[in-house]
C-alpha cells in the first residue's frame, strides 16, 4: 500500500514538474519579497513593531493562550486559501491567481519571520522555529500541492476544449480533483491544529526569555 502510494506521488511529481517549479518559484518569491519588505521598515514601524512584540510576550507570559480561537482561525485562513484554490481551478482563468496566492503565503512567512529575525536576532531565529516552523512543515506542501492541483485541473480543462479532446472525461476528473482536493484538507487540519495547540505551548515556554 505504501508503495503504491509513493508510486503514485512520484508519479504525479514527474508528469508536474514544471507546474511545481512555478509553484514553487513564485512561493520563494514570495519568500524572498516578505524578507525584504521586512528590512525596509522605517525606524517608526520598527519601533511600533518593537512596542507590539513586548507587549505580545508579556500578554502571552501572563494570561492563558485560547488554543480554540487559534486553531479556529487557523482553519478559516487556510481552509479559505485551499476553496479558493479549488475554485480557482476551475474556472480556467484562475492559473494567475493561483499563483499569486501561494506567492502571497510565501510573502507573509518571509515577512513574519523577517521581523522576529531582525527585532530579535538568534532569539527571532528560535522563536520562528517553534512557532512559525512546526505547522507549515505540513500547511506549505499542502498548500503547494492544491497550487498544482488547481492549475492541472485549468490545464486539463483548456485541452479539452481547445482540442475537443474525448479522453478527458471533465466530471469524473472533477470528482477526482476534489476527492483529493479534501483528501489534502485533512493534512491541512493537522497542520491547523499544530498551529492551535502545539505551537502556543513553545510560544509560552519561551516567552520569557523573548
Amino acid at each position: 500500500m505504501i508503495r503504491k502510494l509513493n508510486g503514485i506521488i512520484v508519479r504525479h511529481v514527474q508528469n508536474n514538474l514544471l507546474t511545481y517549479f512555478f509553484v514553487i518559484l513564485f512561493f520563494m518569491i514570495g519568500i524572498s519579497s516578505g524578507a525584504f519588505m521586512s528590512d525596509a521598515l522605517t525606524e517608526g514601524e520598527n519601533k511600533e513593531l518593537i512596542s507590539y512584540l513586548q507587549n505580545f510576550f508579556r500578554i502571552v507570559d501572563s494570561q492563558e493562550i485560547n488554543n480554540f480561537s487559534i486553531l479556529k482561525q487557523s482553519l478559516l485562513n487556510n481552509f479559505q486559501t485551499g476553496i479558493i484554490i479549488w475554485i480557482l481551478g476551475v474556472t480556467v482563468i484562475g492559473i494567475p491567481i493561483i499563483l499569486l496566492l501561494i506567492g502571497v503565503r510565501g510573502f507573509i512567512i518571509g515577512f513574519t519571520v523577517g521581523i522576529f529575525v531582525k527585532q530579535m536576532g538568534l532569539r527571532g531565529v528560535l522563536f520562528s522555529l517553534v512557532s512559525v516552523l512546526p505547522q507549515n512543515l505540513l500547511i506549505v506542501p499542502a498548500t503547494i500541492f492544491l497550487g498544482v492541483l488547481g492549475i492541472g485541473f485549468s490545464l486539463m480543462l483548456i485541452k479539452s476544449r481547445t482540442r475537443n479532446n474525448r479522453k478527458y472525461n471533465v466530471v469524473n476528473q472533477f470528482f477526482l480533483y476534489s476527492t483529493v482536493i479534501a483528501i489534502i484538507h485533512i493534512v491541512i487540519a493537522i497542520g491547523c491544529f499544530i498551529e492551535g495547540y502545539i505551537s502556543p505551548f513553545f510560544i509560552k515556554l519561551l516567552s520569557g526569555y523573548m
